[in-house]
């Protein structure tokens, strides 16, 4: 009988509570540790943190108490857009501890080779310390923007351009430091925020489109950035706090590829706090796919079509794409591991899934 894949637990967020209920019920995966950030989860049972009961697994705030456990695959489901660096550096001294690492805490992680400095490097270099595997993942980017379009190729004599749309509700999201902070919601329009600057457009979609070009054997030759914002014209609560009339309620943002001079490769979020808000914008709960060319071709994929909190499934989602990618990434030869590299990966097991 083969044995269970021990799995490390790291971070227990949004995505982190779906991504240890996923391990804890899987019969080829054990949870054997969990890394937490506050006083409050330390010492706690990880199950009980994420709310399915306990489950013998007490979280810890000591990174060197994680790094000496033995484990095959740690799930890092940090917030590592807030630090990159430090997120990076996590993950090569867990490779080269001898663990395989899976993650969907950096969005240019999911193609190391996007990344400015050494960041493929010091990745490389870890796992071949540790003989282990690195793979970056998510929903969008991380699944919507790579693999969709990806499995979709095979069918086209042509692509003249390609469009891939994320549409999303933020109104539930409770992660004030993103919808604020980073994104500019509640801000005045000219409000100088990271979002308005290309280069953060760059480490959200960078990684995507040149994955794409390199997987369709293209060369990019260089990329534009456009973000448009649209105001609320009253007062909107949402969970993560108020938003002022006047201020940024929607906004949509694109990442564009130029390839052979033309725009070929388009990676754009259209993100509101409401579905009222900007009405004359596309809307929709998920991601559509739209290809011109030989044959012309719209994929869309909703999320939340019983009504579901739509970030909550969103969330869902990314952490399951990530759990099932732990044993094809341990199956994996040493080194980094995109979606170029591995097998498609794939819901085993979901099925004999019980009905909740």
């Amino acid at each position: 009988m083969t044995q269970p894949l021990r799995v490390i637990q790291w971070a227990t967020g949004n995505v982190g509570r779906h991504a240890v209920a996923a391990v804890q019920e899987h019969p080829d995966l054990e949870l054997v540790g969990a890394l937490v950030y506050s006083d409050d989860k330390a010492g706690r049972d990880v199950g009980e943190i994420c709310g399915i009961g306990e489950i013998g697994v007490v979280a810890t705030k000591d990174v060197d108490e994680i790094l000496a456990l033995e484990a095959d695959c740690v799930l890092y489901n940090a917030m590592g857009e807030a630090n990159p660096t430090a997120a990076v550096e996590d993950i090569c001294r867990l490779l080269a501890s001898g663990k395989n690492v899976v993650s969907t805490a950096v969005t240019a992680l999911i193609y190391p080779k996007s990344c400015d400095g050494p960041v493929a490097e010091q990745l490389e270099a870890a796992c071949a310390a540790g003989k282990t595997s690195f793979h970056g993942t998510g929903i969008e980017p991380g699944w919507a923007a790579e693999v969709l379009p990806l499995t979709m190729s095979g069918l086209f004599r042509r692509i003249d351009s390609l469009v891939v749309q994320e549409l999303m509700d933020y109104s539930t999201y409770d992660v004030g430091f993103v919808l604020f902070d980073v994104m500019g919601f509640g801000k005045h329009p000219d409000e100088p925020v990271p979002m308005t600057e290309p280069a953060v457009g760059a480490i959200a979609f960078k990684a995507p489109l040149m994955l794409l070009a390199d997987g369709l054997g293209a060369s990019i030759d260089e990329f534009v950035y456009e973000r448009q914002v649209a105001i609320a014209d009253a007062p909107i609560e949402v969970k993560a706090g108020h938003i002022e009339k006047g201020t940024v309620a929607a906004q949509r943002f694109s990442y564009t590829a130029i390839v052979e001079g033309r725009p070929a490769l388009t990676v754009e979020h259209i993100t509101r706090l409401g579905a009222e808000v900007a009405p004359d914008w596309p809307t929709g709960r998920g991601w559509k796919v739209t290809v011109a060319g030989s044959p012309s071709m719209m994929l869309e994929s909703r999320i939340a079509i019983h009504g579901e909190d739509d970030t909550d499934q969103g969330c869902l989602g990314t952490a399951m794409h990530a759990v099932h990618a732990i044993a094809p990434v341990c199956d994996a030869p040493a080194g980094i591991r995109t979606f170029l590299d591995l097998p498609n990966i794939v819901g085993r097991g979901v099925l004999s899934k019980p009905v909740h």
